[in-house]
């Protein structure tokens, strides 16, 4: 067992991280804690749990696996969520699972393919019918086949009994095979890449404090950026609709600090993605 598990530690060099909680992450792996961690290393390893916070005075980066290239600079977004991993029905039926008051194993018809353990730092949410708006944790979930019932196992256990009538949604970690973000979003902004990442590496994004970002046109000192939608991963300055009055087009990334040209990086103040 290691020593070293899910908790918050301070490095010698006076960064600070914070560990998820992740069982299925073997923490040997990282004991001992390092004295120091690069947020601009990226590799092929996993070296820490995805979620894990990393924060350096005013700024904070989280530990993801990217699910595409990326460039230092540029604005990433959570993977798209999966359409055919909502509206699943829970069966009671399974290896420990239930549907009780209490129950952390949760056993799901699912008419498409899992992989072991992808929804893991993500949510099992009740969207709709008995049991309707909870969210929960995932620590696990098994693999399966088109057609076949797999177990997804919940942190702490089903707060209000749910039954066949109630649909399920999975969503993945935010730090889960994050993307550039594409001109239009196909998910939510989670923050800036700080390294260059391809599809199945692991390094940071910058969630919080000053981060330097592609420019896509002119943008103003003081005034906000949102992601732009003319190129991907770049940021515009802030804009509404012109035919919904007061309606962003993208979301709100930050507020300029120090300007660049277009195709040059600005230094922006994060609106903050914790």
């Amino acid at each position: 067992m290691a020593n070293v598990a899910h908790g918050y530690f301070r490095l010698p060099s006076g960064k600070t991280v914070e560990l998820p909680y992740d069982p299925n992450f073997d923490f040997n792996n990282i004991d001992p804690m390092p004295g120091d961690i690069d947020p601009y290393t990226v590799g092929t390893t996993q070296l820490f749990p995805l979620g894990t916070k990393l924060v350096q005075n005013d700024r904070t980066f989280r530990y993801v696996e990217f699910g595409g290239t990326t460039a230092a600079g540029n604005v990433v977004q959570r993977e798209a969520p999966d359409g055919a991993h909502d509206d699943l029905d829970p069966t009671g039926s399974g290896t420990g699972a239930g549907v009780a008051i209490g129950d952390t194993i949760i056993s799901i018809a699912t008419s498409v393919t899992l992989v072991e353990n992808e929804y893991v730092g993500g949510t099992l949410t009740i969207e709709e019918d008995t049991g309707q708006g909870y969210s929960y944790l995932i620590t696990a979930n098994e693999a399966a086949s088109s057609a076949a019932n797999a177990n997804v196992t919940i942190a702490d256990g089903l707060a209000v009994a749910i039954d066949s009538t109630s649909d399920v949604k999975l969503v993945k970690s935010a730090y889960k095979e994050v993307i550039i973000a594409p001109t239009t979003l196909t998910g939510a902004i989670c923050g800036v890449s700080v390294g260059v990442g391809a599809d199945g590496s692991f390094g940071w994004i910058q969630t919080t404090g000053d981060a330097a970002i592609d420019t896509d046109g002119t943008v103003v000192i003081g005034q906000r950026v949102m992601a732009s939608n003319g190129t991907a991963g770049f940021v515009e300055a802030m804009a509404l609709t012109e035919a919904t009055p007061n309606t962003f087009i993208t979301p709100d990334v930050g507020i300029v600090v120090d300007v660049g040209a277009t195709g040059v990086h600005s230094v922006v103040r994060l609106n903050g993605f914790e």
